[in-house]
């Protein structure tokens, strides 16, 4: 029930104190007085319900409702009118009412008031569908309500034998009291809930009812007297009348509004209990009777029939009833087992979807608890049990806790946070986790927060060597020019200590010019080093001689080593081991393990060693490097291959250099190891699988020799360095070959067309017409000097160069080049040229 508001809880006080103050009256007042205390609380009591059955019948907020306080409240109006009558002949006139009177006209016009306010009061609310039930239920209680009138009202007032009009007015008020109580009764059965709000009106219409069909008795009889038991019945029915009519407005719900009711099954038992009470009351009635009544017993009869067949019909109603709820039983247990599986179901296909998914999927609360996984955390992880309830804190050191803390909080004010992040695994290895962090919402909380984990420790160890490979392929480019620049001095140096080194000079210049070439060519081996190590970047695989990798690799780093006095001795397989790889990659493996010997090294003051070794069988080869330095402790060695591990200080290594070395060894099928004790230095050691095709690969067949051509041979040096051209051209000179120089290919041309050269010598890189273009204008102009043509590069490693000279097949010397050796070369490609037959025309 809502609550009251004060003025309605001003009114129900109103009519209780009304009620106490009447009832002390009644006590109180003599007997003589007891009349005049009657009449004016009837009056009271009529006067207060009027104003409170009005005022429900303004302010209640349903019509229907409003309409059935207004004909309570007119009902009421009657009964102020009859009372008045009969007050003014009892206190003005000071006689007996005469009954029947005028007043009582007014009394029985009451019923038809309550009558048709009961059926608004509850016709608004739903019905039941009629049934049989219905219909027997309607019938007992009709029939229980005429026994009981016939028994105990009716006959009695036939037997009193009194006048025919107080005979007939005490029918009339008796019948009229059975008549509304029983129209409340059939109107709760035929509804299927009534509002407990009409509970209050019911009762006050049924203490009104029952006073009057008693006093219809003792009305006929002659026993009736103002001031009795009798007086204080209408005085409650009234002030009931006035308190449930000053409640209504504020009880207005409905039952669909969540009101509280009166269910139309507690109507269906009262009837049967009210039949079975009225039935015996009137059997025993008629038991005890000296005179049984013939009517009596066929009403009991009927009423008797009418039990039997209404419980006949609820035994067969409660088997059908029975019969539905286990159908309906049934029908709910398969509808909630099917769900079961379809839940069982929907969740074994989201855990397969969640397996299936190649990351990590964690859900954990606000202390980094798991509370649920997927398959791959446990292979991220390398977890040895499962990981529901671990911490993901124990994955992780103190820095990256800190910044895990601090992301999760985030998280759970609702903010999504993408970060990369260090871990460690069970297995004691270390990793990189690209990771997501997502709230879960429920409700307008957080509940937890969902990790999405990706191990992306090989993709940061690839992302490392393609970053490598970017810086060398830049110092490539840079090495590339440089190279050039100093190759061409350095040739220059050598070809004229090369043509003076030819003509009778004393020992002491001959020793000097001796020197100059050899540095020349020691220049030349420089560069040719570096471009080799820079020129990384082309990915393919070939037949390589490690000895050879480990030599050039060593000659970059050799100055450097010995300026920190570090010796090292290099101890190579002699039978020249090659494997097919990749000899960037090679290099930059055997550079990186140099480096990382190096820097352990410099830490101690004793005798600085490394011996770089190879070793090869006819299954694999073996490249070991071994230090003198502090060697590794047992507790970090499982871990030195480990991405972004490092002992080095801040801004010395970025612990992916063994990392790399690592992967190296894995790509090529081979691996990497080490051996090391604290204080006796550590040995790295690598083994690559030989490829058996170096088996079988023909060696190359040596073109026979062929006698030098006879008689003078012309030459035409093209090149764009023209010290280097006179170098030449003064040597060539010397041996008895006449030669020419030009600048570019397109000097080159010109001059062909007016002469005749045996051989051609042309650089690859110049400006203007490059030796490319040049021998293209050969080929397609040309093409019977396309074989005389020799090519001079300080660059074989260029991507360009290197292509231009696989495909073209041209013959081609490395600057700085040995003169003596170019001579026999130019004599070697004359020969080839004059015995091949000359072109007609």
């Amino acid at each position: 029930m809502p609550s009251l508001n004060r003025q309605t809880r001003a009114l129900v006080a109103i009519a209780a104190g009304s009620f106490l103050a009447i009832v002390l009256a009644y006590m109180l007042a003599p007997a003589p007085k007891r009349a005049l205390v009657a009449d004016v609380s009837w009056t009271w009591a009529t006067v207060y319900a009027i104003t409170c059955c009005a005022f429900a019948a303004r302010r209640h907020p349903a019509a229907d409702q409003r309409r059935a306080w207004a004909w309570i409240g007119g009902g009421c109006v009657l009964f102020l009118a009859g009372q008045l009558v009969w007050s003014y002949d009892e206190l003005i006139r000071r006689v007996t009412p005469p009954y029947p009177s005028l007043a009582d006209v007014g009394f029985l016009g009451v019923y038809v008031c309550f009558l048709v306010a009961v059926t608004k009061l509850v016709g608004a609310e739903p019905r039941r569908r009629f049934d049989h039930e219905l219909l027997i239920d309607t019938v007992l209680v009709t029939l229980t309500a005429g026994a009981l009138a016939y028994e105990f009202l009716l006959k009695p007032l036939f037997d009193l034998a009194g006048s025919v009009p107080p005979l007939l007015t005490s029918i009339a008020w008796s019948v009229g009291g059975i008549g509304v109580l029983w129209l409340i009764l059939v109107e709760l059965l035929r509804h299927t809930r009534v509002p407990l709000a009409a509970a209050g009106v019911v009762t006050a219409l049924g203490v009104l009812c029952v006073t009057n069909v008693v006093y219809a008795t003792a009305a006929l009889r002659g026993t009736f007297h103002s001031g009795g038991v009798l007086d204080l019945g209408w005085d409650a029915g009234l002030l009931l009348l006035a308190a449930a009519a000053a409640v209504a407005p504020a009880a207005a719900p409905t039952v669909e509004a969540g009101g509280r009711a009166i269910s139309g099954n507690a109507a269906r038992i009262a009837a049967l209990v009210i039949g079975l009470a009225g039935i015996g009351a009137v059997a025993i009635r008629n038991a005890l009777s000296p005179e049984p009544d013939a009517g009596s017993a066929l009403l009991i009869a009927l009423a008797i029939v009418i039990i039997g067949l209404r419980l006949v019909h609820s035994t067969r109603a409660d088997r059908r009833y029975a019969t539905l709820l286990e159908n309906e039983v049934a029908s709910q247990t398969r509808s909630l087992m099917d769900s079961l599986a379809a839940t069982a179901s929907a969740e074994r296909n989201l855990r397969l979807l969640m397996n299936a998914v190649p990351d990590s999927i964690v859900v954990v609360d606000r202390e980094g608890r798991i509370l649920e996984s997927n398959g791959p955390t446990r292979v991220m992880g390398a977890l040895s049990g499962p990981p529901e309830n671990r911490n993901i804190f124990k994955f992780l050191d103190g820095d990256a806790a800190t910044v895990v803390r601090e992301k999760l909080a985030a998280t759970f004010r609702g903010e999504i946070q993408r970060f990369e992040i260090p871990f460690s695994r069970d297995d004691g290895t270390h990793g990189v986790a690209a990771a997501l962090y997502a709230p879960i919402r429920e409700g307008s909380g957080i509940t937890g927060v969902l990790i999405l984990a990706r191990d992306i420790t090989e993709q940061k160890r690839n992302e490392s060597q393609f970053q490598q490979a970017e810086k060398l392929a830049a110092m490539g480019q840079l090495v590339s020019g440089v190279a050039h620049e100093i190759n061409n001095p350095a040739a220059i140096i050598s070809g004229f200590a090369q043509t003076l080194l030819l003509d009778d000079l004393k020992a002491e210049q001959r020793e000097m010019l001796q020197m100059m070439y050899d540095e020349a060519t020691r220049i030349g081996r420089i560069t040719s080093n570096l471009l080799a190590f820079a020129r990384a970047g082309s990915k393919q695989r070939a037949l390589v001689d490690m000895n050879d990798i480990a030599r050039r690799t060593f000659a970059l780093r050799s100055y450097h080593l010995s300026t920190l006095n570090i010796a090292v001795s290099l101890d190579f397989d002699p039978s020249e081991p090659k494997i097919w790889a990749d000899a960037s990659e090679l290099q930059q493996m055997i550079l990186n393990l140099l480096i990382n010997a190096e820097q352990a090294l410099v830490t101690v003051d004793g005798p600085r060693t490394i011996v770089v070794r190879t070793r090869a069988d006819e299954g694999e080869a073996r490249l070991e490097i071994a230090d003198s330095g502090p060697g590794i402790p047992a507790e970090i060695r499982s871990k030195i291959f480990d991405p972004f591990f490092t002992t080095k200080p801040e801004g010395v290594g970025t612990g992916l250099g063994l990392s790399i070395c690592y992967g190296i060894a894995r790509e090529h099928g081979g691996r990497i190891w080490v051996e090391s004790e604290p204080g006796l230095g550590a040995r790295f050691g690598v083994t690559l699988p030989r490829d058996p095709r170096d088996e079988s690969r023909p060696e190359p067949i040596a073109p026979p020799h062929v006698a030098p051509a006879g008689g003078d041979l012309t030459v035409l040096v093209v090149d764009d360095e023209t010290a280097l051209r006179n170098a030449l051209l003064r040597f060539l000179e010397r041996r008895g070959i006449r030669g020419e120089g030009v600048s570019d290919g397109a000097e080159a041309l010109r001059v062909l067309q007016q002469r005749r050269f045996d051989v051609i010598i042309s650089d690859v890189r110049m400006p203007g017409m490059s030796g490319r273009e040049f021998l293209e204008r050969l080929q397609r102009d040309r093409p019977e000097l396309v074989a005389r043509v020799v090519f001079s590069t300080g660059d074989t490693f260029a991507p360009d160069t290197a292509a231009l000279l696989k495909e073209s097949g041209v013959p081609t010397v490395t600057k700085p080049f040995d003169f003596a050796m170019l001579v026999g070369l130019i004599r070697e490609v004359a020969t080839r040229v004059a015995g091949r037959p000359r072109a007609s025309g």
